[in-house]
C-alpha cells in the first residue's frame, strides 16, 4: 500500500497514549483485549461502524502502518482531510486559530512576499494584544511586553498553510499562569476544567469573541459602544491595529477567522467558531483605532520613582495595591501622586521599588486635595 510520504513518516511522532486519550474524549469505545500492546477502539454512528487499532509499542514493525490507518479512519469519522486530523493528533492539547485571506490575486496558496509578512506579524500582534487585554486591560498597551505574555507567545507555533486562498494556522498549546511556577504548559492528561480555564483557552476564545463583537457593533452603526468598553471586556487599540494590519485595506479583500477548538476540551462558552470580515470593515475599525489612541494621547504621562507601596496584608485577598510616586512636573517641581494598580502591575512595581528603577505611568491626573491618578498604562524603565 502506498502513502503520502510526509504524512506516513509523521505518524511516528504521534504519542500513542495521547491518541488513545483523544479517542476516549471524542466518543470512541475501548474494546477489551488481553494484549496490552494494542488498544482497539470502536465507533458506531447509526449503521456505520468503525474500528482502529493503536499500537502502544513504537518499536513494533508495523507501527507506522497501523497509525496511518488509524488516523485515516478518524479523519473519515470526523469528516475532515487526513492532514487536519494529523495536525490535531500531533498537537492533541491545543486550540488552532486559522486566518484565511481571500483576494483575487491569491491563487493556490501563493501570496505576495510583503502581504505574507504582514499576515504573520499582525497575527502575532493579535495574540499579543489579546493576552495583554486579559492580563492588563488598558485602552492602549505601550512599552515593554511583560515576560508572561512573551512566554505564552513563544509556546505558540505557525502550522502549514492550506491550498486555496492563503491560510495562516496558529497552534496554541494549552498553558496557564501559575503564581508559584509562573508559565506552565499543560498536557492532554491535565484535567479538562484546568484546560478550559487556561490562559490559552481565554486567549483563543477572546480573539473570536472580540472579532464577533467588533463586527456586531459596526453592523449596528455603534462605534461608541466599542469605544466605551472597559474592564475585562476592553478591546485595546493594539488589537484593532493588528486587525487592520491583516491585509484588510485593499478592496475586494475577505478575511475569515476560524477556531478549531481542541476536541478534548468542550467548554467554549458559546463563542463563535467562524467569522468573516470584508474590506468594508476596514475604515470603521481604523476609526476606532485612531480614537482610542487619541484618548490615550490626551492622558497625563509621568516618569518617577516609587516612594511607597500599599496592599492588603492577606496575600490571598490581594487583588492589587496602591503606589505613591515622586516625579517632576512640567515646571521641574517635585510632585507626589498616588496610583491604584492591578495585581500584575503592582507586582512589577514592588520589583521596581526594590531595584530603585523608574516607572512610567499614563492616565487621568486629579490634582484636587491629595493627587491621584487612574492608570491606563504602567511600565518599568529598565
Amino acid at each position: 500500500m502506498s502513502y503520502p510520504v510526509d504524512l506516513f513518516e509523521l505518524t511516528e511522532k504521534i504519542d500513542p497514549l495521547a491518541f488513545t486519550k483523544y479517542l476516549k474524549n471524542t466518543g470512541w469505545d475501548l474494546f477489551p483485549r488481553k494484549n496490552e500492546k494494542l488498544k482497539v477502539y470502536q465507533y458506531e454512528n447509526g449503521d456505520d461502524f468503525y474500528q482502529v487499532v493503536i499500537p502502544i509499542d513504537k518499536g513494533a514493525s508495523d507501527y507506522r502502518d497501523a497509525m496511518y490507518r488509524a488516523v485515516k479512519t478518524v479523519a473519515e469519522v470526523e469528516g475532515k482531510p487526513i492532514e487536519q486530523a494529523m495536525l490535531y493528533l500531533l498537537n492533541p492539547n491545543t486550540d488552532i486559530l486559522k486566518i484565511r485571506l481571500d483576494r483575487k490575486d491569491i491563487e493556490m496558496g501563493n501570496i505576495l512576499f510583503d502581504d505574507a509578512i504582514r499576515m504573520y506579524e499582525n497575527t502575532k500582534k493579535l495574540l499579543a494584544a489579546t493576552t495583554l487585554d486579559i492580563l492588563h486591560p488598558k485602552k492602549y498597551h505601550q512599552g515593554r511586553i511583560d515576560d508572561a505574555v512573551l512566554r505564552f507567545l513563544s509556546g505558540c507555533r505557525f502550522g502549514q498553510t492550506e491550498i486555496g486562498s492563503y491560510v495562516v494556522s496558529v497552534i496554541c498549546p494549552f498553558a496557564e499562569l501559575d503564581e508559584k511556577e509562573g508559565y506552565k504548559q499543560l498536557s492532554i492528561f491535565s484535567d479538562e476544567e484546568q484546560c478550559a480555564a487556561s490562559l490559552t483557552r481565554q486567549v483563543t476564545s477572546r480573539v473570536m469573541d472580540n472579532i464577533c463583537q467588533i463586527k456586531k457593533h459596526i453592523d449596528e452603526g455603534d462605534l461608541e459602544g466599542l469605544l466605551s468598553k472597559n474592564g475585562k471586556g476592553m478591546i485595546s487599540a493594539n488589537f484593532y491595529e493588528a486587525l487592520t494590519g491583516l491585509n484588510l485595506d485593499p478592496e475586494g479583500t475577505n478575511i475569515e477567522f476560524i477556531a478549531e477548538w481542541s476536541p478534548t476540551v468542550e467548554d467554549r462558552s458559546g463563542v463563535e467558531s467562524k467569522i468573516s470580515l470584508t474590506h468594508d470593515y476596514y475604515q470603521p475599525i481604523e476609526t476606532v483605532t485612531r480614537k482610542l489612541k487619541k484618548k490615550v494621547d490626551t492622558s497625563t504621562r509621568i516618569l518617577g520613582r516609587i516612594n511607597k507601596l500599599e496592599s492588603a496584608p492577606d496575600v490571598s485577598k490581594r487583588k492589587g495595591g496602591r503606589i505613591t510616586v515622586i516625579y517632576l512636573d512640567e515646571d521641574e517641581k517635585k510632585k507626589t501622586v498616588t496610583v491604584q494598580l492591578e495585581k500584575s502591575d503592582h507586582s512589577r512595581a514592588i520589583e521596581a521599588h526594590d531595584k530603585g528603577l523608574y516607572v512610567e505611568i499614563m492616565g487621568s491626573l486629579i490634582r484636587s486635595g491629595r493627587a491621584t491618578m487612574t492608570c491606563e498604562m504602567f511600565s518599568v524603565i529598565d
